[in-house]
């Protein structure tokens, strides 16, 4: 199957540079081009301040489900007002129907280009990075949000006035909103909603019956590759890569980065427990089981994360867990998979999970997931 989303140079021909969008954000040039929508840099003319604008193509505009998730973005982000998350500051749609959303502009780049050009980072940095996501999260959390779709590309490394590093939150299009009333087409049982490498073994089976305790296996995931600069968990296939999630162990941090401390990667491994109740209950805990790898400045996040949520102990995730809003966890009832470590992002039939364990259910959701990504796995949206 291959790609549907606009090549950079169709994307400038949707808008054009020079373009100005709701009388007052003149197009300066196009920064991003996904499989949904494009983001362009633009000037706000008044205030003759930088932006980024954030537009549905076409073909995306017209579908009812992807116009929602991307004002459920906006209005996810807006409830968030940690510094660590980009602020929406305006949303609105152009005549001809497109909808669009005015963020603040970024300079910098996100984690997973930074783990490209650079290679695994200190822990002593990969875990203030994590501990500025925790904070966004802290605060995402308390308003009774779910990212649900964390990873690498979605934290963007940015520098404040001082020059130290600040982690912006990006990309709340799949977060789950727990004040009932969602639409149901958005947040369906059957749909696999993120990114495999990234997902907790109950998303892969469910993207409602998810709750906080999702995004801290997420934040495991991240800071495994922070250090190690490959994922914990990993397969030939992408069935692979599921079981291996479902069931397998995370590869050795030691055999990647020897220098890190044991009971750092112990805090990883807590954070990877299939069973939700088995991790932290919340990312001020995670936050806590942190702090003594952290630096004197990351102090700040910790005490910021340890203050939101005492303020939210009574919306806890474990809270949630009594309530039976977390799905049970896939058994493992097989040897944990150990087969070759090679990346690899192409379209799979169902025929390759036949055998393998996985209920009729899960091997479903995971093929229209598949099918839906497939040749624009990693494209910004």
């Amino acid at each position: 199957m291959t790609s549907t989303a606009p090549t950079h140079d169709e994307a400038e021909g949707l808008v054009r540079q020079g373009q100005v969008i709701a009388g007052k954000y003149r197009v300066d040039r196009v920064i991003g081009v996904g499989g949904m929508g494009i983001v362009v840099a633009a000037t706000h003319l008044q205030l003759e301040e930088q932006v980024a604008i954030k537009l549905l193509l076409p073909a995306a505009a017209h579908s009812r489900t992807l116009a929602e998730r991307f004002v459920r973005e906006a209005r996810a982000a807006v409830k968030v007002k940690s510094e660590h998350v980009a602020r929406v500051t305006d949303v609105g749609t152009l005549e001809s129907g497109t909808p669009y959303m005015v963020m603040e502009y970024l300079s910098g780049s996100d984690l997973a280009d930074a783990l490209r050009a650079g290679g695994p980072i200190p822990p002593q940095i990969a875990v203030e990075y994590v501990l500025q996501a925790c904070e966004a999260l802290a605060e995402a959390h308390a308003a009774g949000i779910v990212h649900r779709d964390l990873k690498p590309a979605n934290l963007f490394l940015t520098r404040r006035a001082d020059g130290s590093p600040c982690v912006k939150v990006l990309d709340f299009g799949i977060s789950k909103v727990a004040t009932g009333g969602a639409d149901p087409r958005i947040t369906d049982t059957t749909a696999v909603m993120g990114s495999p490498l990234y997902m907790s073994p109950e998303q892969l089976k469910s993207a409602r019956d998810v709750d906080a305790r999702t995004d801290i296996w997420s934040l495991g995931v991240i800071l495994f590759e922070l250090l190690a600069g490959a994922p914990p968990f990993d397969g030939a296939t992408m069935p692979q890569l599921c079981v291996a999630i479902m069931q397998g162990i995370p590869r050795p941090l030691a055999s990647f980065r020897p220098d890190v401390p044991p009971a750092l990667e112990a805090v990883i491994l807590r954070c990877l427990e299939k069973m939700p109740e088995r991790r932290f209950r919340d990312v001020g805990a995670l936050a806590e089981a942190l702090a003594p790898f952290a630096s004197g400045r990351a102090r700040v996040s910790i005490d910021r994360i340890s203050g939101i949520s005492r303020s939210s102990a009574p919306s806890r995730p474990d809270a949630a867990a009594r309530s039976g809003a977390i799905s049970p966890t896939m058994a493992s009832t097989s040897a944990p998979w150990t087969g070759t470590v090679v990346r690899r992002k192409r379209p799979v039939g169902l025929v390759a999970l036949a055998g393998i364990g996985l209920s009729l259910a899960v091997a479903l959701g995971i093929f229209g997931f598949l099918s839906a990504r497939a040749g624009r796995d990693g494209a910004p949206a």
